[in-house]
């Protein structure tokens, strides 16, 4: 199964960027997500630490740290718990096979420059970008 926590978070900053000063819940955001509101708060928990969620004024003022266009994925990507490479290598190959041996290690090279494009990238996107998009689908779909 994928992990889903770069897009949930990055999901949570559009919500509330898209709903800006507007009262919401963790429960409003998680019905967004389809998920448990407990799961928004662990998230806006760890964009407070990050800098990247504002120190809230009561629970239902929740605000970016930040505007849209200074906060880019890779940022977000940074924010993340237990953070893990995008793609990983299958170590567990047959080290009497010429092929099971070496693929694992020719992988982790070609593996670790695609990591380093896909952050390069996404230092390029701005939390801006993903807002406008998601405000152009929708005018697209009224």
């Amino acid at each position: 199964m994928a992990n889903t926590q770069f897009s949930d978070t990055i999901h949570v900053l559009v919500y509330i960027a898209y709903f800006k000063g507007q009262k919401m819940t963790s429960q409003e955001i998680a019905s967004s997500l389809e998920t448990s509101p407990s799961l928004i708060r662990k998230i806006m928990a760890n964009l407070k630490h990050h800098n990247l969620l504002a120190p809230t004024h009561g629970p239902t003022q929740l605000a970016l740290a930040k505007a849209p266009a200074d906060i880019t994925l890779r940022d977000i990507y940074a924010t993340l718990p237990n953070q893990v490479p995008l793609l990983n290598v299958d170590t567990h190959t047959s080290q009497k096979c010429p092929v099971g041996k070496t693929v694992p290690k020719v992988l982790t090279s070609y593996y670790a420059e695609i990591q380093a494009a896909a952050e390069a990238k996404m230092a390029k996107i701005t939390l801006q970008d993903v807002l406008n998009d998601v405000t152009l689908c929708q005018r697209l779909d009224a």
